[in-house]
């Protein structure tokens, strides 16, 4: 996909930042499930966690961090073998923005998933309310989403933690 095609997603009113990550949004029936919310909240921990390594770090730490990195990995990929394509997306502090085949209407609840690294089966699960939907041409359909009512107060500082420091990265990499 274009990179033109990440700046055609909807701006946010808040701050944000854009990745291709895997994503997918799926209806949801009934309620936020339980079991999502607490691997969502357990995955943010992770994510808002610091990521600084002072230079006097113990080796043996560092060695130790990356066995239980990869413990987790094996452990999430056992329990999430497959993963969604890879979509443009604009991920913001109350509101996501993503480009997709269906055309969802707003006011329909949806579970969307996403892996915040291509890389890792680390998966957030957040309940999302369509806001708007835009064609894209033959791309589809452009999609906001409301995410607020995903996370609790405690849960929303990880997750703002987390945008705020992809939202930075992304400034530096300009």
């Amino acid at each position: 996909m274009s990179p033109a095609l990440i700046d055609g997603l909807p701006e946010l009113d808040t701050v944000s930042f854009d990745a291709r990550l895997p994503f997918q949004a799926k209806p949801l029936h009934g309620d936020y499930p339980p079991q999502q919310q607490r691997e969502t909240r357990l995955a943010l921990r992770v994510l808002a966690a610091p990521t600084e390594t002072p230079e006097d770090s113990n080796p043996a730490l560092l060695r130790l961090e990356a066995k239980l990195d990869l413990a987790l990995e094996v452990s999430l990929l056992e329990r999430h073998p497959k993963r969604p394509a890879i979509a443009p997306c604009r991920l913001g502090l109350n509101t996501v923005a993503w480009l997709d085949s269906q055309s969802w209407q707003p006011g329909q609840k949806l579970l969307l998933l996403l892996h915040p690294n291509p890389d890792s089966a680390l998966s957030l699960w957040l309940f999302g309310v369509v806001a708007s939907k835009q064609p894209a041409g033959e791309s589809g359909h452009l999609l906001t989403a409301d995410i607020h009512a995903s996370f609790d107060q405690d849960t929303h500082l990880l997750w703002e933690k987390w945008v705020f420091r992809r939202h930075r990265r992304a400034i530096q990499e300009r």
